[in-house]
């Protein structure tokens, strides 16, 4: 049976007291031990002094991605609770970036996993002024370091740092993950007996039917409609689906919550049985981050990006070579039969071990239910490499970029905008989810030669263009490397960046920093280089920090900046090289 009861004692309810962090020293483990698939319950506490309470799980879905820890809410609902090391350990990386995981730390640990802490706030004193002391070397607010081995000791249960909302966090949190340190795989902390009260079966709250073509392609999907009948049970309208189709497949929209919270989570693990065999079996012990943007292959992407829909497919499409999936004879297709009827049985998992489930029958129909007609150019087999090339336009798509067969659309329509040289060109839907990035030219018209260092392939069916690059080449074509489908065409980026001051005088005795708000008037994706920086004071480079949630900059005044006047200069380049300057003298 797919499920195993490694659940069963997985979840304490209890808590550590946190006197208990450094008064408990856990045995190393033997080697042997340290392989996937094992998960010592007593290693490591908890990285917070209080109860955990979370706001995201492992294997979550999230856009383009699964989440790769758990997400633990700060007590205080603002930034500044102390963090604290899992387990004792050195500090083999620390990270600052724009976005993602913000100021970060990696903790290796001697039994074989490390361990991280994303969104800080800030670090522990003596890892801020190292950090600090980089930053200025390499005169770069992000930064990825190495320190030596051993030159940031931890003990269990020692500081390391602040609980914050720096890079992509949307609110304060710490984002804590276990990782297997040889393999690099990241591993669900909740198998490793972190207390977590959680009493709750998941809530399965829709369901579609897929219509499959043997490969398990899908031709087509419906509603499928569900009711609850008692906690963690549910089923469907007359017990019995009659459908008319060869072959279908299920998808469930479910998640889960924990006791004292209203966030929808992540499950564990979801099974499909058809006549008590296993059909389908998915479980989210580890990912790889080489794999997670299976997820769009995962659920059902045109179902996410048409209504905000997290549907989980009950079955493989062809192209999907996520682990984690039970190896079974026909990995979630179900052959449908006009003279039998079939039990299907649906289970959902939490990580403690709760569990809810859907029961029905199915069989087929005598009338055969046909997909509604399409438009399209070409048929492109997911197996292979596809290209496409018309008057001004060519796409070259991988093998690997789809994940199951696809009837290519194409088609231009005129743009009357005077800073677009091109047709808006239709590559196909934006519903359509793609693994790995493709080829995109288009041929501009019209673009006079002083501009042509300023033209860039844009993204033009959403609020604000998108540019993803482009190099033009000898052929009169502009090319560029994209990851998804839909409208683009050609512009010009010749406009400066802004700076807007948020706080800066001519005055800034009695100041602590300051903030300037930095826009442009492109997004940017695929090739194309977000908006980049260099402040200095007195022509000598300073550290300016960037929150991309807020497209704000902030320098921190330090004890280095003596009493007097000063001149602050301000450079901010977009990916065009098109540059803004501020340059005012101010006084401290």
């Amino acid at each position: 049976m797919f499920w195993r009861t490694v659940l069963a004692g997985t979840i304490f309810a209890f808590l550590l007291p946190l006197a208990a962090f450094k008064d408990s020293e856990p045995a190393l483990l033997p080697d042997a031990e340290t392989e996937l698939g094992y998960y010592p319950k007593d290693y490591f506490i908890r990285p917070i002094g209080d109860a955990l309470r979370l706001t995201g799980t492992f294997g979550e879905l999230r856009n383009n991605h699964f989440h790769s820890g758990i997400d633990i809410k700060s007590s205080t609902g603002g930034v500044g609770q102390p963090v604290y090391a899992a387990a004792d350990g050195f500090v083999d990386r620390i990270k600052v970036e724009e976005s993602g995981y913000g100021n970060a730390l990696y903790i290796k640990h001697p039994n074989g996993y490390t361990t991280v802490y994303a969104h800080l706030d800030r670090f522990s004193p003596e890892i801020e002024a190292y950090v600090r002391a980089q930053q200025y070397t390499q005169e770069s607010f992000e930064v990825d370091l190495n320190p030596t081995d051993g030159r940031f000791s931890c003990a269990r249960g020692q500081e390391i740092g602040k609980l914050g909302n720096s890079g992509g966090s949307t609110g304060p949190h710490l984002h804590f993950e276990i990782r297997h340190t040889a393999s690099g795989r990241v591993l669900n902390p909740l198998l490793f007996g972190l207390p977590v009260t959680d009493n709750i079966p998941p809530d399965i709250r829709d369901m579609k039917v897929y219509f499959l073509a043997e490969d398990r392609s899908v031709l087509h999907s419906k509603a499928f409609p569900i009711s609850k009948r008692a906690a963690g049970r549910y089923g469907i309208a007359g017990d019995t689906a009659t459908l008319g189709a060869w072959r279908v497949g299920f998808g469930v929209k479910t998640y889960d919550q924990l006791n004292g919270l209203k966030n929808d989570n992540g499950v564990y693990a979801i099974e499909l049985y058809v006549d008590g065999v296993l059909t389908y079996g998915w479980r989210t012990d580890d990912l790889s981050f080489k794999e997670t943007r299976y997820l769009n292959a995962h659920v059902d992407y045109s179902a996410k990006k048409r209504y905000g829909a997290w549907f989980n497919r009950l079955f493989v499409l062809p192209g999907n070579r996520l682990s984690g999936y039970q190896q079974t004879a026909t990995m979630g297709l179900i052959a449908l039969h006009r003279d039998k009827v079939q039990q299907v049985l649906i289970k959902v998992f939490d990580a403690s071990g709760n569990a809810s489930e859907v029961r029905f029958h199915v069989r087929r129909s005598e009338d055969m239910e046909t997909p509604p007609p399409q438009s399209y150019n070409q048929e492109m087999p997911w197996n292979t490499e596809n290209v496409v090339q018309y008057d001004g336009f060519y796409l070259r798509l991988p093998k690997g970029v789809l994940y199951e067969n696809l009837l290519f659309h194409y088609h231009t329509t005129p743009d009357n905008n005077p800073k677009t040289y091109s047709s808006v060109h239709h590559v196909h839907y934006e519903t359509t989810p793609a693994h790995q990035y493709f080829d995109l030219a288009l041929k501009p018209y019209g673009l006079p030669a002083e501009l042509q260092a300023k033209a860039v392939i844009a993204k033009c069916d959403t609020r604000k263009p998108v540019n993803c690059g482009g190099t033009l080449r000898a052929d009169g074509m502009l090319y560029t490397r994209v990851r998804n489908f839909g409208d683009y065409c050609v512009m010009v980026d010749d406009v400066a960046p802004t700076i807007t001051p948020v706080l800066f005088s001519e005055n800034m005795r009695g100041q602590e920093k300051f903030v300037f708000r930095i826009t442009d008037n492109f997004e940017t994706e695929a090739q194309a280089r977000n908006l980049h920086y260099r402040g200095a004071i007195d022509g000598k480079w300073v550290l300016f920090e960037f929150d991309a949630k807020r497209d704000r900059l902030s320098h921190t005044f330090d004890k280095s900046m003596t009493s007097g006047e000063h001149v602050l200069r301000l450079e901010v380049f977009d990916d065009r090289n098109n540059k803004a300057v501020f340059e005012k003298t101010f006084t401290r």
